[in-house]
């Protein structure tokens, strides 16, 4: 008797899904990864240009030069912010991306421990089948050699 697992071809379909879920989540998380690069390679422009402002401010210079060096550190603020909410919507997608890999992970799992449980009971049935088998030779075994010790004690 072979063993056949019914949702077999349901447990396939869930593991189809879990890759798909890891492929997103892993390409999520390095967008999220990538995105946090920007943010910290905006915040050191903002200090390159906050250091070079307090060097012209240091030396004598004119004031349209001040101004311009405020206007590129409000930019780069700017520019810092936008990535900063950029980063944050990645991170909610590569949240998202993990909660769906978790019960992609989770329905996978449950067809496997269905699948094992299938598995035991064949086993099971398996073993009581062979054990019925051997009680009736057992049995037909005993009653030829009864039938033997009748017939030695008739001559």
């Amino acid at each position: 008797m072979t063993f056949r697992f019914r949702g077999a071809r349901i447990l396939e379909w869930r593991r189809v899904q879990a890759d798909a879920a890891r492929v997103a989540f892993v390409r999520a998380t390095e967008s999220l990864r990538e995105a946090a690069a920007r943010v910290a390679e905006a915040d050191d422009r903002i200090e390159h240009a906050a250091r070079d402002y307090r060097a012209a401010m240091a030396r004598p210079s004119q004031i349209g030069l001040i101004v311009g060096y405020r206007n590129w550190i409000e930019k780069q603020r700017e520019h810092a912010a936008a990535c900063r909410r950029q980063h944050e919507e990645k991170r909610v997608v590569a949240d998202q991306a993990a909660g769906v890999l978790r019960t992609a992970m989770r329905r996978v799992k449950v067809m496997e421990r269905l699948r094992d449980r299938a598995w035991h009971r064949h086993l099971d049935a398996e073993r009581q089948q062979e054990m019925k088998e051997l009680d009736a030779l057992a049995t037909q075994h005993f009653a030829r050699r009864k039938r033997e010790q009748g017939a030695d004690r008739e001559c």
